[in-house]
């Protein structure tokens, strides 16, 4: 005989506010059983004693544990410190998701803003998607400036295409540029042009194949119209980055999904690809302004134009070797300085302070860095430096009533920042002088 205190599955649904289709799943699956099922009719019984049992599995639901761990939390099966970790992998969980929707929320704002300011939708849609790695064959090329571009390009893809051609193999058809700096305005732009393929062919003497990697966040935007319009949609695409919370960490590529040589312009469609990162707002230290006594430095030296992250890879084995510096001074921070140099971009020496210059170590280089005024920025993180500089040079300094000084400007990394993960907070320092 079933007891009095006993109710039926719809009366017991209706006194916990849970389905009755839920109850029947959680017997199915053995994390509810009834307490008695009737053998003539079937009928499913529970209990009140029953109710702490299915709290305890809803609120643990509410968490977000699968029904499988509270089946295993009910059996003991998972200690308190595999739930301690389990509920701390969860918060994180849960912060990813209030940080999307906090991003989701900003963006709203932006469109808003941009629809309230212009009175019509914005020219241009920009979205974030992920771009999976490709082949292509490419050849690198310099520009002396942005006007050259198109003589530049019909030469290096003349290139390309007689390189595929010896291959017998086909391309895709997409071509691309792809532009390591596309925020430098100055003279000799390093560039490169590919086209995608299928997969790897022979290279020749000018041009490589190679797999161009996955980016896995990318900012873009679609153009339709001539080259010489792109400007708006970089235009679009560099204002809608700041206030959606991303920063550029990579080469730009400009990928030609309709082109044809000698066709109509205007029905050309482009799609520009920025890969970013974003990164939460973080409240940044207002720009100040120090002057510096001169100090010496003995460090790695490197003369290029950091194409292929050669920088980075030099800091690995700068850390490697720092131990056979000698004369350090007290102060426990490395140095990132960065010369202008005759024949390429920059020389860039990863270096620690020393109080002489001698005992210099093979392969290193000591220089003196003379006395200077310099507006110090902080960054926060490698991803985070190029976007520092563009706000020293595009924003602060037109307004400033200064211009660049003679000195060379360098990075600090001290204790704040954490080299083996390449976060953390490093300062720029930046030479100026009287406008």
């Amino acid at each position: 005989m079933l007891g009095s205190s006993m109710f039926k599955i719809g009366d017991f649904s209706k006194l916990c506010r849970v389905p009755v289709k839920t109850l029947r799943y959680y017997d199915e699956i053995g994390l509810l059983r009834p307490t008695g099922v009737d053998r003539f009719t079937r009928y499913r019984y529970y209990s009140l004693e029953q109710l702490p049992a299915l709290y305890r599995i809803l609120g643990l639901k509410e968490l977000g544990f699968s029904l499988e761990q509270i089946g295993q939390l009910l059996d003991g099966e998972i200690s308190p410190e595999q739930l301690r970790r389990m509920l701390i992998r969860r918060r994180g969980e849960v912060e990813q998701q209030i940080e999307a929707e906090r991003q989701l929320l900003q963006r709203i704002d932006n469109r808003l803003k941009e629809i309230e300011q212009a009175g019509r939708m914005p020219d241009y849609e920009i979205i974030l998607k992920r771009i999976p790695a490709q082949w292509v064959a490419a050849a690198s090329g310099i520009l002396a400036s942005y006007d050259e571009a198109e003589r530049v390009f019909d030469g290096l893809f003349a290139e390309i295409f007689e390189t595929i051609q010896r291959s017998t193999a086909r391309s895709s058809g997409i071509a691309m540029a792809i532009y390591p700096d596309i925020q430098r305005f100055d003279e000799n732009i390093p560039v490169e042009a590919a086209s995608i393929l299928p997969g790897p062919i022979p290279s020749s003497a000018r041009v490589a194949v190679y797999e161009i990697p996955c980016i896995e966040t990318a900012a873009c935007v679609v153009h339709h119209g001539p080259f010489t319009s792109l400007g708006k949609a970089y235009s679009a695409i560099f204002a809608w980055l700041p206030g959606n919370g991303c920063h550029i960490i990579g080469p730009t590529r400009e990928v030609y999904l309709r082109h044809e040589r000698g066709g109509d312009p205007n029905q050309f469609v482009t799609e520009i690809q920025i890969p970013v990162k974003q990164v939460k707002e973080i409240k940044k230290m207002e720009p100040k302004i120090v002057q510096l006594d001169k100090f010496n430095i003995v460090g790695l030296p490197y003369i290029g134009d950091n194409e292929h992250q050669e920088i980075s890879q030099m800091w690995g084995v700068f850390n490697q070797r720092s131990g056979e510096i000698k004369h350090l001074t007290p102060v426990d921070a490395a140095y990132g300085v960065c010369y202008p140099h005759p024949t390429a971009r920059m020389e860039y020496i990863a270096a620690y302070k020393v109080t002489e210059l001698t005992d210099i170590p093979n392969g290193m280089v000591g220089k003196e860095v003379p006395a200077q005024t310099y507006v110090v920025f902080q960054a926060h993180g490698l991803d985070d430096i190029g976007s520092t500089y563009h706000r020293i040079l595009q924003e602060w300094l037109p307004a400033s009533g200064y211009q660049p000084g003679d000195g060379p400007d360098f990075e600090l990394y001290d204790e704040e920042f954490d080299p083996v993960t390449a976060s953390g907070t490093l300062y720029i320092y930046f030479p100026i002088k009287k406008t």
